[in-house]
């Protein structure tokens, strides 16, 4: 099933159109960007303000239950919770909205980050920008299992997720450990 039939998908807010240059007439908003997107997550201190002319529109602002995709590579996915609500998402990210009757979001999210999606992205690009249309998103063909078994698949991948950041801190922490073991130890 193409993914246009089960969401809709369009392209974030083409930023100069709204923008003010005035900050103090403006309305002040935090943009989301390309830095702020990590693998699975936003880092929230890498967004940006933005000021808007106007009052800007839910459309282009991140809701609950949105996806967000990057469109130039590596074309992260990211699925906003309620911590990532209200940021103002740019034409550079493609914005879907599940049919939750249909689809849980954050198995769109994790669709769309598997390697061979992103390899059908790459493939798809033409020029050396690399970015996807939106129209290459909502095209994507989705193996669209029950809503019990994208449970399954979503509560898996979230704590294998966590289990991997855990052991990353535990080898950061442990990194640390081991390098100041070793200059006591030279220190003697």
């Amino acid at each position: 099933m193409k993914l246009n039939k089960i969401a809709s998908v369009k392209t974030g807010l083409v930023l100069s159109r709204k923008e003010t240059k005035n900050s103090s007439e403006g309305y002040e908003y935090r943009q989301l960007n390309l830095k702020a997107v990590s693998d699975n997550a936003i880092e929230l201190e890498h967004t940006i303000k933005f000021y808007a002319s106007e009052k800007l529109s839910n459309n282009y602002l991140t809701q609950k239950g949105d996806v967000i995709v990057k469109t130039s590579d590596p074309y992260t996915a990211i699925y906003i919770n309620e911590e990532y609500t209200g940021l103002v998402i740019p034409s550079h990210f493609v914005i879907i909205r599940a049919d939750e009757n249909l689809v849980l979001p954050k198995y769109i999210a994790w669709y769309l980050n598997k390697e061979c999606i992103k390899k059908a992205f790459r493939m798809s690009c033409m020029g050396t920008l690399k970015q996807i249309k939106p129209s290459t998103v909502a095209e994507t063909e989705i193996r669209l299992p029950t809503l019990e078994r994208q449970k399954q698949v979503v509560d898996l991948y979230d704590i294998s997720r966590s289990e991997i950041e855990l052991l990353e801190k535990l080898i950061r922490q442990k990194k640390i450990y081991y390098k100041s073991l070793i200059n006591k130890i030279n220190r003697m």
